[in-house]
């Protein structure tokens, strides 16, 4: 946590002439031609950053990207974006640099005008809700991820209690374990370890811990396309909304955003639709059904 706070520091004051003004509106937005954009490389089914550890001058690609471009040109032509390579947890940082999950705050990057959207697919949770409003693009749902040789010894929830688990810093299958370690599990408690969502899918496929948890969109990217020894056990907790990370007040900006959805989910032949056949061998109206055929 120290180290990412000293990388976010180093990253604030690097846009400091951001920092002395306002979080922007979409009237801001269109007067600029510039929409400033919060991307964080946590795995490749949201997108991916070269050289990897950058922080500047990166070479983004991946959906969140492409998708985060197709919107830029929906608010018009003069309308550019700029990226803003981010760590997951800088999402939430207050003004100090840390993530204060029981306080209402908006986050700095936001705040401070230095973004105006993260496009990370941010599950709705509760903490997360006294912080930003997150406009939703698809339902999804948790899956527990194990190595193929322990598929048959965890089948159902009760099974991992005790075991070992690794996930990343404050995402929502973090808070997830957190509240069944004090609920189902409290007397048998799973063993949390926190580390990257890569490095997390690497020791499980390794067998260095016993499970991990990714949404089910990415989930299906990586049994597919990355990981041999992974397999998707089962889903856990009910469907959760999926989507973008914006600032409270912006509710013209919100509107837009949600009309673009509505809009692309509705066309098989739109940007939306090409960029996840593309990337997950289906389109979103595709997957969304699927999600909602995932039964536990």
């Amino acid at each position: 946590m120290k180290s990412s706070f000293v990388v976010w520091a180093v990253l604030m004051s690097a846009f400091c002439p951001f920092s002395v003004i306002q979080a922007r509106s979409l009237e801001e937005i269109n007067r600029t031609g510039e929409i400033r954009v919060g991307i964080s490389p946590i795995h490749p089914s949201i997108c991916s950053a070269a050289p990897q550890g950058c922080r500047t001058d990166c070479r983004i690609t991946g959906p969140a990207h492409e998708i985060a471009l197709a919107f830029a040109a929906y608010l018009g032509p003069n309308i550019r974006p700029r990226f803003l390579r981010i760590e997951w947890d800088e999402q939430f940082f207050n003004q100090a640099g840390k993530t204060i999950r029981e306080n209402a705050y908006t986050p700095e990057l936001l705040a401070s005008g230095q973004v105006d959207l993260y496009p990370n697919n941010l599950s709705v949770n509760e903490w997360r809700k006294k912080k930003m409003d997150i406009v939703t693009l698809f339902p999804s749902r948790r899956m527990v991820i194990v190595n193929r040789s322990r598929k048959e010894t965890i089948k159902t929830l009760p099974d991992l209690a005790g075991k070992v688990a690794v996930v990343e810093k404050d995402t929502s299958y973090h808070t997830w374990l957190q509240e069944q370690n004090q609920g189902v599990f409290a007397s048998h408690p799973v063993g949390i370890r926190l580390m990257g969502t890569d490095e997390c899918l690497k020791a499980v496929d390794k067998g260095e811990a016993d499970f991990t948890m990714i949404d089910s969109d990415a989930a299906i990217w990586a049994v597919r396309q990355e990981y041999r020894n992974l397999d998707m056990a089962f889903p856990v907790g009910a469907t959760d909304e999926n989507g973008w990370g914006l600032r409270k007040q912006d509710k013209d900006l919100q509107e837009k955003v949600r009309q673009f959805f509505r809009e692309q989910r509705a066309d098989d032949h739109s940007d939306l639709n090409r960029i996840w056949q593309k990337y997950y061998g289906m389109s979103l109206t595709q997957f969304i059904r699927l999600v909602g055929a995932i039964v536990e």
